[in-house]
């Protein structure tokens, strides 16, 4: 009575009505368990294999090819007027997690869309390249021509490995 007093008719049917719902929800989850506790369905997926070379999804442009991929650089700056002053490059060689790479460093000044167009030319041209810097910045807001800082890696094939003749 004290309850019922100090709850109210509601309150105490508000706790049956819980009372109710946990002892439906412990019920549900036995069953579940139950049903489930049978043996564990084998995987057919195929094992995990570490360390396993996947063969290239790309053909990666050969090493003797980097004068060539310098050149067609040039050419897609200068078709867009943007010049090609000067630009460093560097050849590196593949190691156990990173393929060769081809990483060319250029400034270019030019209007904007003509810069986003080289980019954009690049980028279709060769696909196993990619652009690993591009800054742009403009001397003040009134200037239409922008300089763009551009670091461009060309992943390339690493040569096969002739074994000793014997």
């Amino acid at each position: 009575m004290r309850a019922q007093h100090r709850l109210g008719l509601h309150g105490l049917l508000g706790l049956v009505l819980i009372g109710l719902a946990l002892s439906g929800f412990v019920i549900a989850r036995q069953q579940y368990l139950a049903s489930t506790s049978g043996p564990m369905p084998v995987s057919t997926a195929p094992p995990i294999t570490k360390n396993v070379p996947r063969a290239p999804t790309l053909a990666l442009p050969s090493p003797v090819e980097v004068p060539q991929l310098l050149a067609r650089m040039q050419r897609a700056a200068t078709a867009e007027g943007l010049g090609w002053p000067r630009a460093d490059y560097q050849v590196r060689g593949a190691t156990e997690h990173v393929p060769a790479s081809l990483e060319v460093r250029c400034t270019l000044r030019g209007a904007y869309p003509k810069l986003r167009r080289f980019v954009a030319a690049l980028l279709q041209d060769t696909p196993a390249l990619t652009l690993k810097e591009f800054s742009l910045s403009r001397p003040n807001a009134e200037s239409e021509e922008v300089e763009a800082r551009i670091a461009i890696v060309v992943y390339l094939a690493s040569q096969p490995v002739m074994a000793p003749a014997q």
